[in-house]
Formats: C-alpha cells, structure tokens, sequence
C-alpha cells in the first residue's frame, strides 16, 4: 500500500512539472529533453499505481486503442508518437492503415507521421469492398482476371491504386487498369476524367459491352485530354451535361471522349501527333453524343465517296 501511495505522489508531482512546464513553454523557455524526462517519470509512476499494461484481451487489443483516441480526436491533427502511447506498441502505422483500409475509416495522412480521423463512424461500403478485395486476392489465375472481378464488382464506385494492387498481386495494378480502359474500350473514369477524383482513383462505369470506350480515345495522350475536359468544363458540348447533371437524370453510365471536329475517325491514327492533339479542334462530348457524331461522319464520308 505505501508503494502505491509512493507511486501515486510521483505521479502527482509529475503532473504538477508538467504543467508547470508547460507554462515555460508558451513563452518559449522549455526544452524537448524536460519534457522527455518528466514522461519517463509518469511512466514510472503509472507503472506503480497501474502496475505493468497487460496483455489485451480479444477485441480490445492495440488497434481498438487507437480508434478510441482517434474517435477522442476526431477532425484534429495526432502524431503517431501520440498513437504509440495509446497503443502501446510500436507498430501504430500498420494498425492506423489496417483502419484506413480494411476497416474504412476516413483517416487523412497529413505528413510526418501525423494523421486525422475525419468521421468517427466508418464508411461500410468501403470496408465492404476491402472484404471483397481480400476474398479475390487468394484467387488464382492472372493478376488482369482478379481486377477485372473487382472493377465488375464494384461497378459506379470509387476503387484506389492501392485496392488494385493489393487484388493483383502486383505493384503495377493501375498499369493493367489503364489497358483494360486503352486496349479493350473499359469505360473506367480517373482524374483526368472527373475532377472529384484524386490521382490514383478509378471509376469503371457500366460493364454493358454496348458502353465501351470509342477505340479513338486511346491515340490522345492524357494530359491532351485533361486540357480539353478542362476548358469545356467537363461538359458535353451537345447536351450541354456534366457528370453531376447526367447522375441526377438517372444515366450512371455517363462519361466524357474527346472528339476530333476536323478528322474522319477512321483517319485519326494516321494525322500527325501535333495536329492530332492541337486542341483547337476538339471538343468535350458525352459518349453517347460522341457515338452519334461518330457514326455522322462516316455518313458524310460514304456520301462523299459516292459523289466522286
């Protein structure tokens, strides 16, 4: 009993420095080393009164600590120094995106180590597509064949890189994202496509074969295509639609091409990089507005040929 009446003093006085040290360090008279020694005395001391952590019991283990003081925190910048003393641990980091990811926790990674929680309850359709992620990881077959099952899978949602890559079993996922959306007319939206998604995000639209990318998209290099989306305000230069406005009609199978107003699109492959991509003649159209012009053109063209 005296030992713990010992250890709780300590932890008294402890406290009694630290919030004196405090008042030293709002006008700048405080060093790191004071501070580091005085929570090695409330250690200490909490190892008397407290006595050794214990091992956690199932369900209340390290991660579960670290949500808790997160959820405390939440909207509010944490160091992961502040997630070692909760947790006990080391690993914090890991657990931190085991929450991020598999739990779906909003959890922003600010830099150096610090973090914050920006909802306290998860978002569940993300955990769900973590399950999902992880049930097609141990499929076998190739790494295109389990990405293709997510995409399809988590058709109109928000997939990251890092779900990708997990899935595949590689670290060059979005590469196999990118021919499925190039080689095979996958109509899968990213950043260039719809501003409201961060570099690293995919979209696949619809799975209907009927809704595949015009094989012509794939000669416009990206940054082409980002500047002319950009200029038209990600609007159809037809119906005059933006994502926003396509969802709120009903269409969820809505995405933006590029159109070239000058070449047939049969002859597009073979026009000259620069004048391919001078972007004074293109324009935003919708897909379904660009399959209508598409097919008008080569009216025009068959037209054409059967007036000389």
């Amino acid at each position: 009993m005296a030992s713990n009446e010992d250890s709780a003093k300590k932890l008294r006085r402890a406290a009694d420095e630290l919030a004196r040290l405090a008042d030293r360090a709002a006008t700048g008279d405080a060093e790191r080393e004071e501070f580091d020694q005085l929570l090695a005395d409330v250690a200490g001391a909490g190892r008397g009164v407290f006595g050794p952590r214990v091992r956690a019991r199932s369900g209340d283990g390290a991660k579960v600590r670290i949500l808790a003081y997160l959820q405390k925190n939440v909207g509010h910048a944490v160091h992961g120094e502040e997630l070692g003393f909760a947790s006990g641990i080391q690993e914090w980091a890991r657990r931190v995106r085991e929450l991020r990811v598999e739990d779906g926790y909003d959890i922003v990674e600010l830099g150096n180590s610090i973090y914050r929680l920006e909802r306290a309850e998860p978002n569940t359709e993300r955990a769900e597509q973590w399950r999902l992620a992880h049930e097609l990881r141990s499929q076998p077959g190739p790494a295109v064949a389990r990405i293709e099952a997510f995409l399809t899978a988590s058709v109109g949602e928000v997939v990251s890189r890092e779900q990708i890559d997990y899935v595949a079993r590689i670290a060059e996922g979005s590469r196999r994202v990118r021919e499925l959306r190039d080689e095979h007319g996958w109509p899968i939206n990213s950043h260039i496509d719809e501003p409201d998604l961060q570099p690293g995000e995919y979209r696949l639209l619809s799975t209907d074969p009927a809704d595949r990318r015009d094989a012509s998209q794939r000669l416009y290099h990206e940054d082409v295509r980002r500047r002319v989306f950009e200029r038209d305000g990600y609007r159809c230069r037809v119906c005059k639609r933006n994502r926003e406005a396509a969802l709120a009609a009903g269409d969820t199978r809505f995405y933006l091409e590029v159109h070239h107003t000058v070449a047939m699109a049969d002859d597009l492959a073979s026009l000259p990089v620069a004048k391919r991509h001078d972007v004074a003649n293109l324009i935003t159209l919708c897909h379904s507005d660009h399959l209508r012009e598409t097919a008008a053109l080569h009216q025009r063209k068959r037209e054409g040929r059967r007036q000389t």
